[in-house]
């Protein structure tokens, strides 16, 4: 059943999880930083590191051509935004209404921000952009968002395939200097 931020109450997170509701709140406390923890883990999946410590990132960085680099940063980028874009939405909604998680997504978007300029200082490394850096920085920022993302595969049904093709094909375009249109 969807329940929504509003509707799912910490009891009933703790009945779905098997644990006692003292369990969540001894974890975390709130619901806001239940739900800002889900949405770490979902941004970095398995990996417990910073988003620029991972293997994707990192092997980002370590190749030096930048249609490379585009095609492994979509690859990467898909997998975060296929388990984050939905709690973002969930973050998103219950912002209109509650103070602390209108913080909450404002602090996302700016991990989000920071963790982008890597892309863009790694790709700038190698080679010319066709825009500045801050202006590379929010094309991709708005290329990648998890609301882009869920009205492309969620709304249109677009396959993981087409969208990591259509980002990196756009992105190239958008940013590379001499880039050749696809």
């Amino acid at each position: 059943m969807v329940r929504g931020y509003d509707g799912a109450s910490i009891v009933a997170i703790a009945d779905e999880a098997g644990v006692s509701a003292e369990t969540v709140y001894a974890r975390f406390g709130n619901k806001r930083t239940l739900l800002g923890e889900l949405v770490r883990r979902a941004v970095r999946g398995v990996d417990e590191a910073p988003v620029p410590e991972q293997a994707g990132p990192r092997a980002i960085l370590s190749a030096t051509d930048q249609h490379a680099q585009l095609r492994l940063f979509a690859a990467d980028i898909v997998l975060r935004l296929e388990r984050a874009a939905p709690l973002v939405a969930i973050v998103a909604g219950a912002a209109r209404s509650e103070p602390e998680l209108a913080e909450l997504l404002t602090r996302l978007h700016a991990d989000r921000s920071e963790n982008l300029r890597v892309l863009v200082d790694a790709l700038a490394a190698n080679g010319p952009l066709r825009l500045a850096p801050d202006d590379a920085l929010e094309t991709v920022w708005a290329l990648t968002s998890p609301e882009l993302h869920q009205l492309l595969t969620g709304v249109r049904g677009w396959t993981r395939r087409r969208y990591c093709d259509w980002l990196g094909a756009s992105l190239a375009q958008l940013l590379l200097e001499g880039a050749q249109p696809s």
